[in-house]
């Protein structure tokens, strides 16, 4: 074999391992549990709902249970009444049930809209869709309350 076929099968099989050595750091160490959730987590949300700005205003999310093996939770979100009448918006208590993607991504559902999220440091930032006559889309991060 030439000298400069067998230079270009080293230099090629080089980098091949390095971008293997490279593509094996894999983001899953990032990847939170589905039991690391559970807890209460103050939530802010911001957005716009039917063409107008909503927010911010406050909910809690309460993670009660988790599986770490399916990676899926539950749990509730609260509006307080309190909140509700400051904010003009539905006093709510509703059942939320969540799952952790492989890679990391948190979606959250409810009877009306979906949040997706990603950790951050000790934050869950994202959006929340809602489809129908409430049409809205807003942003939002929820912090561990302590």
């Amino acid at each position: 074999m030439p000298k400069a076929a067998v230079l270009f099968l080293s230099l090629f099989a080089a980098g091949a391992l390095a971008l293997l050595g490279c593509s094996s750091d894999s983001d899953t160490d990032s990847v939170p549990t589905a039991s690391s959730l559970v807890g209460t987590w103050s939530a802010s949300q911001v957005g716009y709902g039917n063409g107008s700005l909503e927010g911010p205003y406050p909910s809690t999310f309460v993670i009660k249970k988790a599986d770490d093996k399916s990676r899926s939770f539950t749990g509730v979100r609260f509006v307080s009444p309190q909140d509700a009448k400051k904010f003009g918006i539905p006093a709510q208590k509703m059942r939320i049930d969540g799952v952790i993607t492989t890679w990391g991504e948190i979606s959250i559902v409810h009877s009306d809209g979906t949040w997706t999220l990603e950790m951050d440091g000790d934050e869950m930032v994202g959006r929340y869709l809602e489809n129908g006559s409430d049409l809205a889309a807003k942003s939002l991060t929820l912090k561990r309350e302590k």
